[in-house]
């Protein structure tokens, strides 16, 4: 597990391999597996494979564009109503391990953060709008992020981990 956690990088440019639909299924159930709070489990996810609605998404802001070229894209979205206090803890661990178990079968991806700020006090809700009516989705639900799904293109960089220093013990 740690050899992928530490391989584990963001990839913006992709083949156009497709994503085989084991590996796909594999992304997803280990998404699907993540720690919930009370099991409530608000995420749901919508698979975007159609490249008229991948190069939608890629317009959600400046930092999406490359969800056009990757052949699939993840939607992370929760049904907060559910989850009132824990929706976005429980929907980012099952994104976080969908990109483990991507980068396990040698998928790159890449997390677009989309959620706007709570009370519209950061810059987010029109992004989150924007994907909500892209994709059909209901006012009801919050849209997390976008993961980009696909072959990577050229070289990968993990970055190494985190100075210890950041680690307390007892106190700080």
């Amino acid at each position: 597990m740690l050899d992928a956690i530490s391989r584990r990088c963001s990839v913006r440019s992709y083949t156009d391999a497709p994503v085989a639909e084991e590996d796909l299924r594999q992304v997803l159930e280990a998404a699907l597996s993540a720690p919930t709070a009370n099991n409530v489990r608000p995420w749901h996810i919508v698979v975007v494979t159609d490249a008229a609605k991948r190069a939608k998404l890629a317009q959600a802001h400046q930092w999406a564009r490359f969800c056009a070229q990757s052949p699939v894209v993840l939607v992370f979205c929760a049904d907060a109503g559910h989850q009132p206090h824990w929706w976005i803890e429980d929907t980012c661990a099952a994104l976080e391990n969908a990109l483990i178990q991507a980068t396990d079968l040698g998928l790159g991806t890449c997390w677009i953060g989309i959620r706007g700020g709570e009370g519209g006090r950061e810059p987010g809700p029109e992004r989150e709008e924007f994907v909500r009516e892209a994709l059909d989705i209901p006012a009801t639900i919050r849209v997390l992020g976008l993961v980009s799904l696909g072959h990577p293109a050229g070289e990968l960089t993990p970055k190494p981990p985190g100075p210890m220093d950041a680690v307390h013990r007892e106190s700080w």
